[in-house]
């Protein structure tokens, strides 16, 4: 039975109200008058005339914030112009609340927190049944279970199976409260009939904190596993595996099977992708999607819809992670989470995708 977890709203919901306190504060009357109406023009079409919207993705260091902005030169060309801000907040699962408050049009978002926000389950706490489709799949993401290659060595672990089997002590970092990487966490653990507070009871440790603590714990042997959401070439990741031996621990069928539950599918980490890992590693995965709700204008969706899936070497040239879309799948509801807007659905009924 698919749980529930303490919800993100909460995290969110005092950074979203003081942020915005904080910008009327430095605006002025100009601010003031912002804070009355929600973001952009709400995607209405007016006489033609450029369409302002707000995208939500995430900090200005990540693939999202670098791909989008790409997609922001691209919609100052299209009729009539759409002046996108691209707003560097507030990231998979927050990106909900951004749609749902009306402080963006629309957002990317991971597609299992996309279902999990329209069913209200695991980080939501209610549906939101507002939320529409524009464009799947656009970069691929694994949940990744990573080893010291000699804390496995040393109590002989070949699964995380084998740490519940044998009551191994076992220090386990990850992400903050309210990311996705943590609720991989502890969705992953309970796959395997773990928990954070079984892990302390076997004597173990579990520790929520930034990626920077997080390097520097494995470095000085401080940290046994780290779980984490990863792309190809994650720069952690990476970065970590120059100056310590690491291990992408694999998943077994069962845990994967009992994963889809929450929206992820079967998928394999491919080899080469950091210093010493010569192997695949079976393992669950997922996507980004841009994602908006069922009152953005039919014509602004189908511009944002087409916009993305034919120029898709601009957001490559935005961020290399892009390469991998499939246009051709960009229409599947299990990639973007949650049923389709009417106008996206339109675009990829023109250009074939769906059938009439």
């Amino acid at each position: 039975m698919m749980k529930k977890y303490m919800s993100f709203r909460w995290f969110t919901s005092f950074i979203l109200v003081l942020g915005l306190s904080l910008v009327i504060v430095g605006c002025g009357s100009n601010g003031s008058e912002n804070a009355e109406k929600k973001s952009g023009n709400n995607g209405k079409v007016a006489n033609g005339d450029p369409i302002d919207l707000k995208l939500a993705t995430n900090n200005t260091q990540t693939s999202w914030y670098q791909f989008s902005s790409a997609l922001a030169e691209v919609l100052k060309k299209t009729s009539p112009p759409i002046n996108l801000e691209v707003l560097p907040i507030a990231g998979g699962t927050g990106n909900v609340e951004l749609i749902d408050q009306g402080e963006a049009d629309f957002a990317l978002v991971h597609n299992v927190a996309s279902k999990w926000a329209y069913e209200g389950t695991v980080a939501f706490d209610k549906k939101y049944e507002n939320l529409r489709g524009l464009v799947g799949g656009i970069n691929d993401y694994y949940v990744g279970i990573i080893a010291r290659t000699d804390f496995l060595k040393k109590n002989n672990i070949d699964s995380l199976a084998d740490i519940k089997e044998k009551k191994i002590p076992v220090r386990v970092i990850t992400n903050p409260v309210g990311t996705l990487a943590e609720y991989s966490t502890r969705l992953t653990l309970e796959a395997y009939g773990l928990d954070y507070d079984m892990i302390k009871d076997f004597g173990g440790s579990v520790e929520l904190t930034s990626n920077d603590v997080i390097k520097s714990s494995f470095q000085n042997g401080q940290a046994d596993i780290h779980i984490l959401v990863m792309t190809k070439a994650h720069p952690v990741i990476t970065e970590l595996a120059l100056s310590t031996d690491i291990t992408v621990m694999a998943m077994e069928d069962d845990i994967m099977t009992s994963l889809q539950e929450y929206g992820f599918e079967n998928d394999t980490y491919p080899s080469g992708q950091f210093k010493g890992q010569d192997y695949d590693v079976n393992t669950v995965g997922f996507v980004a999607s841009y994602i908006t709700d069922k009152d953005m204008d039919e014509e602004v969706a189908y511009t944002i819809t087409k916009a993305i899936n034919e120029n898709k070497e601009a957001l490559v040239q935005g961020h290399s992670s892009v390469k991998d879309f499939d246009p051709s799948k960009a229409a599947d509801e299990n990639l973007t989470g949650v049923p389709l807007h009417p106008g996206a659905q339109r675009y990829y009924e023109e250009v074939g995708v769906l059938k009439k």
